[in-house]
């Protein structure tokens, strides 16, 4: 895909990759047909619930250390305030590192405003921000309300900029165009690209990871190849930002979050993306620092960091591998965390009876067959048979786990593991997703593999006094009775 930073806005994922929130198969048949683009989106005649493009772009901009978010909606949007705080406090805690509060203001659009402009509480709010934080970029974020009346953010920042002397960037992530809430991922990284990153002749020794609020899990990997991590772009400063330019590379522990930023750096900046699997499970993270290595010029260093890595980690493996032996896990993830999750469980000696990815995109922007996660996963582990998409829907998570009954699921988003608990069906929350990153990461998540397996009397009793809030007649239904082109009752 052309990369455009002259333009305002991109594409959405609907459009732009393929994206879909809706499919039953195996991770086969979502492969071969993801390949010719060929699975049209499917319509829900119910959904549970949802989530919102808004919703990301805001948690990335709100964790940038010396800005300042405008969010230019109604105030229902602030409840994002509440999310935003929390994975601060969260992340800046396994960062070791702090940060203060986020700051955030609501224009608090009205009706009247939808009528005659919000452009005055828009000014009101930037000027309220300097005085307040004097920040050195204040990100204003778009929403429904702000889109529907045709608000012009470009020419309104612009003018703000002029007259505050403050860099005020408009990130166009309206929630009602794309019914794929990682969009919201791509519209913060666009504008963070064409209105703060600048462009670098000299290289340096970092490399980029494109990663959420998770802890310093590449320091060490990274650090026995005399490289090191800059990690964005949460707790990144305006300054490390803007200095993006000059890595030697951009890696990610997660495609679906990097997709677009790391294609517009090795595009429009000359920083290039790393071609190989995240570096989760024994196999992938072996490819990821050759990969690594070939990129610069230390294959032979590579190749003793990944021998010493196998032998301290050995003795740890095989007792969990031991403990965890005929044990059926189940995992819930985003895209290509999901896949990555199934590398991690696989080295784990761990049977994957299934998964279920929150959204599936048919294409990556840098299209290189070795970043497509799906592929990797057949690759380097095989088919999942039963493979689902489902954009977080809980009357349907029931329905598959009642029918797959696997010993623990791993669920990537708060509150399923607590649904999932209630079913009798050990669960934890990977709150972290860089938990697991590396060969320390396998040992990491078969410890709390292990440890959640043990809670198996807890969640049994916990199920005994449940009542479910659905009817016996959806328990007999097909998890996809709702979504067109799903499995029908025979």
């Amino acid at each position: 895909m052309a990369i455009n930073l002259n333009l305002p806005e991109l594409d959405i994922r609907d459009k732009r990759l393929g994206a879909i929130i809706s499919y039953n198969g195996s991770a086969q048949d979502i492969y071969e047909k993801s390949l010719e683009r060929s699975i049209k989106p499917q319509e829900r005649s119910f959904s549970q619930c949802g989530a919102c493009s808004s919703s990301c772009a805001f948690g990335i901009v709100s964790n940038i250390i010396g800005s300042v978010v405008i969010n230019h909606a109604p105030i229902g949007c602030a409840s994002d305030f509440a999310t935003a705080q929390n994975n601060i406090r969260r992340g800046s805690a396994l960062r070791g590192i702090d940060t203060g509060n986020f700051k955030a203001i609501s224009t608090n659009l009205e009706e009247k405003d939808t009528i005659y402009g919000g452009s005055g509480k828009l000014r009101e709010a930037v000027l309220l921000a300097k005085e307040r934080f004097n920040p050195k970029v204040v990100f204003v974020t778009a929403s429904c309300a702000s889109g529907i009346i045709g608000e012009d953010l470009e020419s309104l920042t612009d003018n703000l900029s002029k007259e505050t002397g403050i860099n005020v960037v408009p990130v166009y992530c309206e929630g009602f165009k794309s019914k794929v809430w990682t969009t919201g991922f791509d519209a913060s990284g666009h504008a963070i690209l064409r209105k703060i990153v600048k462009k670098s002749s000299k290289k340096t020794n970092y490399i980029n990871i494109i990663n959420f609020q998770g802890a310093h899990v590449f320091d060490d990997l990274l650090g026995k190849l005399d490289l090191k991590p800059r990690y964005l772009f949460p707790f990144s400063t305006i300054e490390e930002i803007e200095n993006i330019s000059d890595a030697v590379a951009t890696a990610n522990i997660c495609e679906t979050l990097a997709s677009y930023v790391a294609a517009a750096l090795e595009s429009e900046f000359d920083v290039p993306e790393v071609r190989a699997p995240v570096p989760t499970g024994i196999k992938w993270t072996d490819e990821w620092l050759r990969e690594i290595g070939r990129m610069t010029n230390k294959e032979e260093r590579v190749e003793e960091v990944i021998k010493e890595e196998h032998e301290k980690i050995k003795p740890k493996l095989d007792d969990l591998r031991a403990k965890l032996k005929g044990k059926k896990i189940y995992i819930m993830a985003g895209d290509a965390i999901v896949q990555s999750y199934v590398s991690a469980a696989d080295s784990l000696g761990l049977e994957v009876i299934g998964a279920v990815a929150f959204h599936h995109d048919q294409a990556y922007d840098n299209d290189y067959q070795e970043l497509n996660t799906v592929g990797n996963m057949l690759k380097h582990i095989g088919d999942v048979e039963n493979y689902c998409v489902t954009n977080k829907q809980p009357y349907q998570f029931t329905n598959i786990l009642k029918e797959f009954k696997p010993d623990f699921v791993l669920a990537r988003h708060p509150g399923i593991a607590v649904v999932i608990n209630k079913l009798g069906i050990p669960a934890f929350h990977l709150a972290d997703p860089n938990m697991i990153i590396g060969y320390d990461g396998v040992v990491a998540l078969g410890e709390k593999v292990y440890e959640a397996i043990r809670t198996q009397k807890y969640v049994e009793t916990l199920a005994k006094h449940f009542e479910s809030p659905y009817t016996d007649w959806w328990s007999k239904q097909d998890s996809f009775t709702f979504a067109k082109g799903g499995k029908k009752l025979g």
